[in-house]
């Protein structure tokens, strides 16, 4: 049976007829040149940010904030979009511009006309932020530009989306219909982002209207309105996009090179170009206690998990004793409680022991305890770096509840990912091709993996911008290693090499 799912006509089940008419009310009566940022309830006009408003709207039931240009609902706590409210402007030429409309667009970066060298949000359709966020990494991603405004995917003669030549006298009109509502392309909805983003003079903000229909056909898991994981999201649609034009082979050399370090064969390997640019390799090696024996497999991977919860937990045990050494006097001592990157990458790539219950050794014919170790095979052109902030804990009552854990990671805006590899270069090798260069942060605000808001970070000409669904604003280097980071995405500096 054909999955589908009806587009509201607003973004928000909650906006009826009447919030629509107080909305229009409202903006006729305020002008449109007022910070975006600044948000006012409908009801009583208290402003405030998210979180005030949240606090408001749960002691009086109200319902709506606005802005001269968006709508946040206290329900969904989420911008939310409604093609009925966009005002219509009228479009004017760059010179004739002043200097307080420069200051003005440097504000609300959204709202200048965009092109490769511009910058743009995209419309919450509702609660699609954690969908939002991602795309800004891949919008301004030129490795992946590229590819999506240089036809790289020809929508026009897209197998997937292209309506069937022909037809079956078998088939009835219902399911000749359903057979046409299964066809949704995610690469052909990206196509259509790109082309939408990148559209140079258009001051509105764009909207990912038939990525997301299409993501909601191809990931049933994650369909429908709902707060999702931005990692999973990331993951799972870039499982899609290599799915939509996997070509594989038989990797001679690789296996060749497998064979002689006691790795099995592999049957087949993708040589598309998603999995080029996403997609890693990892080996484990599980080495027996008893016989030494060591047995080898390798991964795919498209983003590396990093155990925060972990890490903060051995900082603080070295915190306290550094402060218990000094008598406590030392407050320099508290300071190393935030970890860093490398150190949560040296806990990915260090060996863990296993125990008997865990390992059944092959030459031993017993169980037996074992360590293990992951590095490093091969590096994609794009890192996702995942920085795991949400677990579960159990309540007094017995009964788990989802946490998220707080805290700030501290990460560098150069990565060099050589000595958590197999093969790290030697002295005097290249090391230019382990190198990575930070390209988008991704932040997480609420209380847990489907409570919350997203927002990103993205370079683009060597500035920061920040990216709140359709609200963009330019910001600083130094803010944005503030951030407590969720998802972390570098490009590799030799592109050359992949």
């Amino acid at each position: 049976m054909a999955f589908s799912m009806p587009m509201p006509a607003a973004g928000c089940e909650h906006m009826d007829n009447d919030a629509i008419n107080k909305i229009r009310q409202f903006r006729s009566k305020h002008h449109s040149g007022e910070d975006l940022v600044q948000y006012t309830c409908l009801e009583c006009s208290t402003p405030g940010s998210f979180p005030t408003l949240d606090k408001h709207f749960s002691e009086t039931k109200h319902e709506f904030a606005v802005s001269p240009k968006t709508v946040y609902c206290g329900r969904c706590k989420d911008l939310v979009y409604d093609p009925t409210l966009l005002s219509n402007h009228k479009k004017r030429k760059l010179a004739d511009a002043s200097d307080e409309d420069d200051s003005y667009l440097t504000t609300n970066t959204s709202q200048r006309p965009c092109g490769r060298n511009g910058v743009r949000g995209l419309f919450n359709l509702g609660e699609t932020c954690y969908m939002n966020a991602v795309l800004q990494m891949m919008v301004h991603n030129p490795i992946l530009a590229s590819y999506f405004l240089g036809m790289g995917h020809p929508t026009h003669t897209c197998p997937i989306s292209k309506e069937p030549e022909k037809k079956n006298d078998s088939d009835s009109e219902d399911e000749e219909e359903e057979k046409k509502e299964q066809q949704s392309c995610v690469a052909c909805g990206m196509t259509e982002v790109f082309s939408d983003v990148t559209m140079v003079d258009q001051p509105t903000p764009a909207h990912a209207v038939s990525l997301l229909f299409a993501s909601w056909k191809n990931i049933p898991e994650m369909s429908g309105k709902g707060q999702q994981d931005a990692q999973e999201w990331f993951m799972q649609i870039v499982d899609r996009l290599h799915e939509g034009v996997a070509q594989y082979k038989v990797p001679e050399k690789t296996n060749s090179v497998n064979e002689a370090n006691g790795i099995p064969s592999i049957e087949k390997q993708c040589v598309c170009f998603f999995h080029k640019v996403f997609y890693g390799r990892e080996n484990s090696q599980i080495t027996c206690d008893t016989c030494h024996t060591v047995s080898s497999r390798e991964d795919e991977f498209s983003s590396i998990s990093l155990d925060f919860k972990k890490q903060v937990k051995k900082k603080k045990k070295a915190a306290t004793a550094a402060a218990n050494a000094s008598d406590a006097k030392d407050k320099e001592a508290l300071k190393i409680t935030v970890p860093n990157i490398h150190e949560c990458l040296r806990g990915f790539t260090a060996p863990e022991p296993l125990s008997p219950e865990q390992y059944s050794c092959q030459e031993c014919k017993e169980r037996r305890s074992a360590s293990k170790q992951t590095r490093i095979r091969k590096l994609p052109a794009i890192l996702c770096v995942h920085v795991k902030r949400f677990g579960m804990k159990q309540l007094a009552t017995g009964v788990f509840a989802p946490e998220k854990y707080e805290g700030k990671l501290d990460f560098s805006l150069q990565l060099d990912m050589a000595p958590y590899t197999t093969r790290p270069p030697k002295n005097g090798e290249d090391k230019e091709k382990y190198m990575y260069d930070l390209d988008c942060v991704v932040v997480h605000q609420g209380e847990h993996a489907h409570n919350g808001h997203y927002f990103a970070f993205c370079r683009q000409d060597n500035k920061w911008f920040r990216y709140d669904d359709e609200i963009v604003s330019a910001t600083t280097t130094e803010d944005v290693m503030r951030q407590e980071a969720y998802l972390l995405f570098y490009s590799l500096r030799r592109i050359e090499k992949v």
